[in-house]
């Protein structure tokens, strides 16, 4: 009896030990399974949250260009308009009136002001501000940084400046000339809240600025946080993101838990931020004790199923198709971030584009007129000197008032929408036309032009006139481009994709877009022409005057081998003849 009980003893130790070690696999399995679902969970948390930092990053610098452009953009005009022949009272309406538009418009810029060697300043503010107390602390801090633009003969900034409220600002100066400099400041806090793209509270920015200065908090304006330079509150900070970029688990000291950091964090960084503002810096901190519980529970829960392998077996399963709901749903939540930041990228042109049209329309006004005097003056003498050196100086007088005239016209038309009236044009005589007026621009460069049209060619609806500034523009463009001896080629011919559509298609061998430039290309006053070459305004008309006609144009470009510049044109209809 003895022997026998011991033969079955020793026949059940294989299967329990067959049973332990099969548990005991599931169960090694199951946490090597954990352990990597987590590292692998990290890296896309990681790699969401470096998005988020580069994306706020990108926008910081995109409004620290706008800001510096559009303190740029002041003093041009305001140097513009001291040369004009008008008294010094209009001239202080037309650039307080410039001011104030911009200082509408722009919901961060608080005052917008002009100093002078002499005189009061002309300050415009923005109608929400307070001012009382905050207007004229503004204007007084930037008296200094402007004597300092004029005297350097260069673009100047300081900040973050705090005014009475704690509240901080940034001011950025830039010299006009007959010194004259002008000054803008903005809010800090609405700036940087605009440019944050933390998704949630469970992510903190930290923004250094160029005078060390560091920001916290800034994804809501009222909870943005300014740490000085120099104070233990800075260096900890500062410490603290030093000791935890680049890993998952860092461990902050707890004083940083007082400023609203977690006392374990996991940051990550953005390249810096080179501007005309100076060098600034994104880190983004997240809780990684949060990501360690979320560990450990898993654990947990896996050790109390794992008495049996069915059991195991199951949760695991059931953990499985958890993670993988949980990552459709992140790339659904990714998916909406990103239509999100489209759209505000959207209304940040758009605003722009307002800016735009309102400061235009305010330059074209206040020069138009005086224009027309002096043009009007000079016929006058023309006509009571008919020969000699000064009839050709009034001539050529004449001949600068009427491209200035003219440039005021195409602003105006870009700035506003008109009503067209189509009738039926002929696309190749718009060529032979554009051919003819740059004869000798082409010729200048030695470039040939091959033309290839099909027959019959169909007529196409359009406004009076705009057809032809559309290929002078491509052609005026694809001439300036051209590597000299080369040849541009133009086609003609129905698009075989639209039936209902005319395709001309400019194409040259030059210098091409660099890829980043190929949508900027169409934005107002952007260009890649040398100083005094170009405005920014061909390729932007053109692209409006096409969308006006339910037409569209297309550009493709390799640096160093050309561009093809392809438009499509609606042919005429008896539904579109008439506009």
């Amino acid at each position: 009896m003895a022997f026998a009980h011991y033969a079955r003893s020793m026949r059940r130790f294989p299967l329990v030990t067959a049973m332990v070690v099969l548990v005991g696999a599931v169960l090694g399995l199951s946490i090597w399974t954990i352990h990597k679902a987590a590292r692998s969970a990290l890296r896309e948390y990681r790699i969401t949250e470096t998005r988020v930092a580069q994306d706020t990053a990108s926008a910081l610098r995109s409004y620290l260009e706008s800001f510096e452009r559009d303190t740029r953009l002041l003093a041009t005009l305001v140097h513009g308009t001291r040369r004009q022949a008008i008294d010094a009272a209009a001239q202080n309406e037309a650039v307080l009136s410039a001011f104030q538009a911009l200082a509408t418009v722009v919901a961060h810029y608080r005052t917008i002001a002009l100093f002078g060697p002499q005189g009061r300043p002309i300050v415009a503010v923005d109608p929400t501000e307070d001012r009382a107390r905050i207007a004229p602390a503004l204007v007084e801090a930037s008296a200094p940084l402007a004597q300092q633009a004029v005297a350097d003969r260069r673009t100047a900034m300081s900040g973050p400046l705090t005014v009475p409220g704690g509240r901080a600002f940034y001011l950025f100066a830039a010299p006009s000339g007959d010194g004259e400099a002008v000054v803008v400041t903005a809010d800090a806090a609405m700036m940087l809240e605009v440019v944050s793209r933390a998704p949630s509270s469970a992510a903190g920015l930290v923004i250094r600025d160029p005078n060390g200065a560091l920001w916290l908090g800034c994804e809501r304006r009222e909870r943005c946080r300014l740490l000085r330079p120099g104070t233990p509150e800075s260096a900890e900070v500062i410490e603290a993101v030093d000791t935890a970029a680049g890993r998952d688990d860092a461990t902050s000291r707890p004083a940083v838990g007082r400023l609203g950091l977690p006392t374990r964090m996991m940051v990550v960084t953005a390249p810096p931020v080179s501007s005309p503002l100076g060098k600034w810096s994104v880190a983004l901190i997240a809780s990684a004790g949060d990501i360690d519980v979320q560990q450990r529970s898993f654990l947990r829960h896996l050790l109390l199923t794992s008495v049996g392998v069915i059991g195991a077996m199951v949760l695991v399963g059931l953990f499985i198709l958890r993670q993988q709901a949980a990552a459709a749903a992140l790339r659904v939540r990714l998916q909406d971030a990103e239509e999100m930041h489209s759209l505000q990228r959207q209304l940040v042109r758009a605003e722009k584009l307002v800016t735009v049209g309102v400061l235009s329309a305010g330059i074209a006004h206040e020069i138009g007129t005086p224009l027309q005097v002096i043009r009007g003056r000079a016929e006058h003498m023309l006509e009571q000197v008919q020969d000699g050196r000064p009839a050709e100086d009034l001539r050529a007088i004449v001949s600068e008032i009427d491209r200035i005239s003219s440039t005021i016209r195409q602003v105006l038309e870009f700035s506003r929408q008109q009503p067209i009236d189509l009738a039926p044009a002929d696309a190749r005589d718009s060529v032979n036309k554009a051919l003819e007026l740059l004869d000798w621009r082409l010729s200048g460069k030695r470039l040939a032009v091959h033309v290839d049209a099909e027959e019959p060619l169909p007529p196409v609806a359009a406004a009076a006139g705009q057809l032809d500034q559309v290929v002078l523009n491509l052609l005026m463009n694809a001439c300036d481009a051209s590597f000299e001896g080369k040849t541009i080629e133009i086609s003609l011919g129905r698009d075989v994709t639209r039936g209902d559509c005319l395709r001309l298609a400019v194409t040259d061998h030059g210098v091409g877009i660099p890829a980043e430039n190929l949508n900027a290309v169409f934005d107002p006053y952007f260009t890649t022409k040398k100083r005094g070459e170009g405005t920014g305004l061909g390729l932007a008309i053109t692209s409006q005057i096409v969308r006006s006609h339910q037409g569209e144009i297309v550009l493709k470009s390799v640096v160093g081998a050309g561009t093809i510049a392809t438009v499509l044109w609606p042919i005429i209809s008896a539904g579109n003849a008439h506009g």
